[in-house]
């Protein structure tokens, strides 16, 4: 017997999330609004070096994800904040939440400017002529309500689909362009620059990012052994880096040295766009396609951040969070893992007091939806480019959030497990180097960051 701890149990009706919907889940989340600021990360390190720095950053955040899955199979936690308590105390709980939230709020911030440039051009090609960005991200709001409202991830596993179809139209697009078109510059294979590798490095990191998603994918996911969680995991940076490798390659060498934080403000805008030719359309079907992603994909970060508040609430009024152990045990033979780090929390997980959990109640969950919404939109049309947010999180955050933060908590929680084996031991070094190198990492991308704001 193991001591693995399931909450919902392994075999529970509440689970309902296929391998392939929990696969293109999660592949959603990293296609994100990241894999448009590639072809920056491509011109500054290199075809070469760009590719290489991608396979990289895909191992470490695949290894990390999974170390990630194992603090909350030893500590019985199911969120974030809970995996924080489980190694730091009530303190860690409510650090961690609160950095995550924070991070989530930039994120929503960052896909808000995207969604509304992009939108903004395609409606004042449809319309012929100038439209408010204001009011158009407003309207897009107003649409993806029903989305946001959802108390599941699982209630959103038909937009992953749209999502991951759409992205690789602007792909066609942009190959197509490099394949018909002469090339000007000669594309830079490998940078001699460590400045610049400081730089793009961080923006490769940010583009996998998913550790905040990979929490309710799994407890949604059907009988949650180690193996199937395993392939979700793999699936999804797989399907990604299939993608998001030749992005940045053909953004780059598409875009030239003039590269911009978002590759769409390298393509232009046709004022009629079905009386062009075909690249013309497949640019415009591109950038559609894109907005769809984005739009869909807001769910996908604020879902999680509004959970992530009320965790904080939770904790705030109720006191720590404390596992009733009631968690089953699985055969060590059947080598399964927990459902583990579920942001929508599971009545197993209760208060001090046995209260009723604040995302039990759907008033407050619509109020805080709203309320953050309000938040980021009112920061979003203020903001004038998605660079200065990227800029503030992806040499500082996402390293924290995906990296150091997990290695810490494993190895914390691995100093008061009873049950030391060979692969625990394996692991704990692997934290340990990681945490480490992770730490280097951040200080050195986030002080290039600085210089270059300054």
């Amino acid at each position: 017997m193991t001591n693995d701890t399931l909450s919902p149990h392994f075999s529970s009706s509440r689970r309902k999330s296929s391998m392939i919907a929990a696969t293109f889940n999660l592949t959603a989340t990293i296609l994100g609004g990241g894999v448009l600021s590639l072809p920056l990360a491509f011109e500054k390190c290199g075809l070469l070096l760009g590719s290489l720095l991608m396979l990289v950053s895909m191992v470490i955040t695949e290894r990390s994800l999974f170390l990630f899955c194992l603090c909350a199979r030893i500590s019985g936690a199911t969120t974030y904040g809970e995996v924080g308590k489980a190694a730091f105390g009530t303190k860690g709980e409510y650090g961690i939440s609160m950095v995550l939230f924070v991070y989530l709020m930039f994120v929503t911030v960052a896909f808000m400017i995207l969604v509304q440039d992009i939108w903004t051009s395609i409606v004042s090609v449809i319309m012929r002529q100038a439209v408010d960005q204001k009011l158009v991200l407003l309207v897009v709001l107003a649409l993806m309500s029903p989305f946001f409202i959802q108390r599941s991830l699982h209630a959103l596993r038909f937009n992953c689909y749209i999502g991951f179809a759409s992205i690789p139209i602007l792909l066609l697009a942009i190959w197509r362009d490099v394949a018909t078109e002469p090339i000007e510059f000669e594309p830079l294979q490998w940078t001699d620059s460590f400045n610049d590798v400081l730089y793009a490095f961080p923006i490769i990191n940010l583009s996998f990012l998913c550790v905040f998603n990979v929490l309710p994918v799994q407890a949604a996911l059907i009988e949650p052994s180690r193996k199937r969680m395993q392939l979700v995991i793999d699936g999804a940076i797989g399907f990604a880096i299939i993608i998001m490798i030749p992005f940045g390659m053909l953004g780059y060498m598409y875009s030239g040295m003039n590269t911009d934080g978002n590759i769409l403000n390298n393509i232009p805008t046709p004022s009629n766009w079905m009386k062009a030719g075909i690249g013309t359309q497949l640019f415009f079907l591109g950038r559609f396609g894109c907005g769809v992603t984005l739009t869909l994909a807001m769910p996908l970060m604020l879902l999680p951040c509004r959970d992530t508040l009320l965790e904080l609430l939770d904790v705030a009024f109720f006191g720590a969070h404390i596992v009733e152990p009631r968690g089953e045990k699985i055969p060590l033979i059947s080598r399964s893992s927990s459902a583990i780090n579920q942001s929508i929390r599971d009545p197993i997980i209760v208060t001090k007091r046995n209260e009723k959990r604040l995302n039990e109640n759907s008033w407050v969950r619509y109020l805080l939806t709203f309320l953050i919404l309000g938040i980021c939109y009112m920061v979003a049309i203020r903001v004038p480019e998605v660079a200065i947010v990227w800029s503030l999180v992806g040499s500082s955050m996402a390293f924290l959030i995906a990296f150091i933060l997990p290695a810490a908590c494993y190895v914390k929680i691995q100093q008061d497990s009873h049950f030391p084996n060979d692969e625990s031991k394996a692991w704990l070094w692997f934290a340990q180097g990681l945490f480490v190198v992770a730490v280097i990492a951040v200080v050195a991308c986030t002080s290039q960051s600085i210089i270059r704001l300054l």
